[in-house]
């Protein structure tokens, strides 16, 4: 039996149902104690603060999250063999069911709705507020703490920018050809960096433990996009399908490494055309200096910018696919591989031809034009997919609605409006498009002083546009957890580490670094910058050291939330120890002696 209808079901669970799922998945809540404890409902007042009632121990988020858990949790049994009117679509124990139709296109989306209360007011306190920090805490509770660390580390690395855009702002306006001036930004901004990583990871952990997520342990479930035969997970017991890691580790090296590089090799052969028609623009403005030269100057450095833009969108849907058939069974190896792709891809089809004008050409003037034009043309490209997309998808919906005669002034149901709009893709690109940038920014900070002056400008429209398209244009993505960026901080560290090699590269080969040198050969010359390399990746490494991942008092707290678990459960386990005794028929003096033992062994 198949049914043609589309029917749209909300579904909501009860606040004691809610309640019990949130014991049940060992949900953290900040006690009255000030501490984070995992939520009973034997301690419930304990979670409840001054002047609140109950519907104020779990948010929106928590709710909704909870609501998802429960219904993914509804799994197949033993005489379950195939879902209910689809004999075709088999079940094997364990599975989601909703999962399951989820895959097959038996339900079609599922997503949690707007509270346009709530909405209303968060739009007004973030995207409303231009110059006014960001309510990350609000933003948390409505989205999740997925979405919260994002725009939190978004918020952090904007102010980070502040420094270097001043003093580049400076420098640009008075002479920079000063090897004093350029050594010392360049310094100051390796060390900058250091400094911004390592009290992101302090700031990021105090946000993660006020949130609940710190030491998070997740047992992942397959992807649901996960194929293979039947076999059994050794860690749950259940049957699930399996796919061999010989096989995946074929199709990653005999397959994907080789198209990756085929692209690789794709965006060389795109840089040597564009210097080609880079000598020759140079060429004819020598030639004939006017005004229209002049001007072509500029034309090769603009289409490669755009054709750079174009090859990233194109190699980024080749990586989709490439990593969705090698067949990862957790999403968490997923993307990890996906990361890889894209960081290697774009950061040579990105900085690989600024590589090639600052240590093979050798021109700083040409290397200043080439930065200043991809970093503009990058941000300008997407502010206007941040801003003007999202128009263009609000004239699109409203004339859909014309088109099925309804009118959009008119009340429309909101599950049927907000099924129309579209999905949120997720924070992956925002994280790609904040790599580029930073690379841009700090790897040749020596040459360029105005590109953190950009990056600063582009990042406080950035972080208002995307909340107008989270608030306003897509569908409120359902809630995930998270404690970190994940793998793009290794990404963003690594980046660190590349941008103290070619500064120091940058200005080892300048003029004036000779006439700083005079009695230096070219052996001699690098020696000494290769040594002052040393230094700094030393200092920086010293400087990581320093300054701890953790603050003491989350080390504190963490270790409080530790011991009153261990504590906890010596107590379980001796009231139930006494009750076993107690439901046995034992001589009191025997029950006594063995006690005592207890005791003694455990002291």
């Amino acid at each position: 039996m198949f049914c043609t209808q589309e029917r749209i079901l909300h579904v909501g669970a009860t606040r004691q149902r809610l309640l019990e799922a949130a014991e049940m998945c060992g949900l953290r809540k900040r006690h009255r104690d000030g501490f984070l404890r995992d939520f009973t409902c034997r301690d419930m007042q304990g979670f409840i603060s001054d002047g609140k009632d109950v519907d104020s121990i779990l948010n929106e988020t928590e709710q909704q999250r909870l609501v998802e858990h429960e219904m993914t949790n509804i799994r197949a049994l033993e005489c379950d063999t195939h879902l209910p009117g689809y004999e075709k679509l088999t079940l094997y124990v364990g599975k989601s069911i909703v999962q399951k139709c989820i895959n097959n296109k038996i339900i079609l989306q599922m997503y949690p709705l707007h509270d346009k209360e709530a909405l209303k007011e968060l739009g007004h306190e973030w995207y409303q507020q231009f110059f006014q920090k960001q309510p990350l805490e609000a933003i948390r509770s409505y989205f999740g703490e997925k979405l919260g660390i994002y725009f939190a580390f978004l918020g952090f690395y904007t102010m980070s920018l502040i420094p270097p855009a001043f003093i580049g702002l400076i420098y640009f306006f008075t002479s920079w050809e000063d090897m004093n001036k350029s050594t010392f930004f360049a310094g100051f901004n390796l060390v900058w960096v250091t400094v911004f990583l390592e009290a992101w990871k302090r700031n990021c952990c105090e946000l993660s433990y006020a949130w609940g997520t710190i030491n998070m342990v997740h047992m992942e479930d397959p992807r649901p996009a996960f194929k293979g035969v039947m076999g059994k997970n050794l860690v749950t017991g259940r049957n699930e399908p399996t796919f061999p890691e010989r096989q995946r580790n074929l199709r990653i090296y005999g397959v994907s490494v080789p198209i990756v590089v085929c692209c690789l090799l794709v965006a060389i052969y795109v840089m040597l055309v564009y210097f080609r028609m880079e000598f020759w623009a140079q060429a004819r403005y020598k030639d004939n200096p006017s005004l229209f030269n002049s001007l072509l100057l500029l034309l090769p450095v603009c289409f490669y910018a755009g054709v750079v833009i174009a090859m990233n969108a194109a190699y980024r849907l080749v990586a989709f696919k490439l990593t969705h058939w090698e067949n990862h069974r957790l999403q968490s190896s997923y993307e990890n591989h996906l990361i890889v792709k894209l960081v290697l891809f774009n950061f040579m089809n990105c900085f690989m031809s600024l590589f090639y004008i600052a240590f093979v050409i050798q021109d700083m003037a040409l290397l200043r034009r080439s930065l200043a034009t991809l970093l503009i043309t990058l941000q300008i490209v997407g502010q206007a997919q941040e801003t003007l997309l999202p128009y263009l998808m609000k004239k699109y919906q409203k004339w859909c609605l014309q088109k099925e005669g309804k009118d959009p002034a008119q009340k429309i149901d909101q599950r049927e409006l907000e099924m129309r709009q579209q999905i949120y893709p997720g924070v992956f690109d925002d994280y790609l498009e904040l790599f580029l940038q930073f690379g841009y920014v700090f790897l040749f900070s020596s040459a360029y002083p105005l590109a953190a002056f950009w990056a600063l400008l582009n990042n406080i429209l950035e972080i208002r546009t995307d909340a107008f398209k989270l608030c306003r244009v897509f569908q409120r993505p359902l809630s995930q957890l998270a404690s970190s960026i994940g793998a793009w901080q290794m990404a963003f560290e690594i980046m660190g580490v590349i941008a103290v090699i070619t500064n120091c590269a940058l200005i080892a080969q300048s003029p004036q670094a000779r006439k700083f040198f005079p009695d230096s050969n070219e052996t001699q010359l690098l020696m000494i910058f290769v040594g002052v390399e040393h230094l700094i990746l030393a200092f920086k490494v010293c400087l990581a050291y320093v300054i701890p991942d953790t603050p003491d008092w989350v080390n504190i707290a963490v270790a409080r939330i530790d011991y009153e678990s261990r504590q906890a459960l010596k107590t379980e386990r001796s009231n139930r120890a006494r009750k076993t005794f107690q439901e046995q028929t034992v001589p009191a003096e025997l029950l006594t002696s063995e006690l005592a033992g207890a005791i003694e062994t455990e002291i």
